[in-house]
Formats: structure tokens, sequence, C-alpha cells
């Protein structure tokens, strides 16, 4: 199963395998769907004793564009986000790009505490 690299041309984020290439849309706007230039991970106690994790304050910061412009996507992710569309939706961003960022936040947040309950 192959990756999608991101590559970012002239502003505009692509995933891109060895024959593929899919249009995401402009980083601006995913930088703005997913509510700015950082996003906050906040983990539990029990996460917080980890070795790996370096914060004082239960909280580790991402610096959205690096890594959008950085992380890999499995194929299937690639193909679903292939499927949607490309027309801007009310906000004029393109749904693409919105389900793109979207994914991006459940994706991070998947990695600190549950705050469902």
């Amino acid at each position: 199963m192959s990756r999608y690299e991101p590559e970012c041309e002239d502003g505009t984020l692509f995933l891109v395998s060895a024959d593929d290439r899919i249009e995401i849309g402009a980083l601006d706007d995913i930088v703005d769907v997913v509510g700015g230039e950082t996003y906050t991970i906040a983990y539990d106690e029990d996460q917080q004793r980890q070795p790996w994790l370096e914060t004082s304050d239960g909280e580790l910061s991402v610096d959205v564009r690096e890594t959008v412009t950085t992380m890999s996507h499995p194929e299937a992710v690639a193909a679903s986000l292939r499927n949607v569309d490309m027309d801007a939706d009310r906000y004029g961003i393109p749904t693409r790009t919105v389900e793109f960022a979207n994914r991006l936040v459940d994706v991070l947040d998947s990695q600190g505490a549950d705050t469902d309950g």
C-alpha cells in the first residue's frame, strides 16, 4: 500500500504518490480551518508520564503548516479525499480542503486526552 506525501506548490497543497496527485487546496485555507498557525493537543496525567512527551503543562503545541507539509497519508485517506468535491462550500473554501483540515484535527486530537467524556 502506497503512502501519499504532501507537496506544496504556489501555496497549494497536493498529496502525491508515485503515480497520482490530488489537489487538496490552499495551505492558508487549511490553516484557517484548523484554527490558526498552531494547534494545541492536551494530554491527561497518565499520558504526561510518557518519557517522549516533554511538556510541563500537559499541552503540546503543533505547528500546523509544518505538520501539513510533512505528514504523509495512507492510500485509503487519499482515495476518500479524492471523492470529496473541490467546489467551494458556504464559507468559500473547497469542501475537500475543509474535509482534509477536519481529518487533520481528528488525527491530532486522537494523540491527546479523551475529551469526550
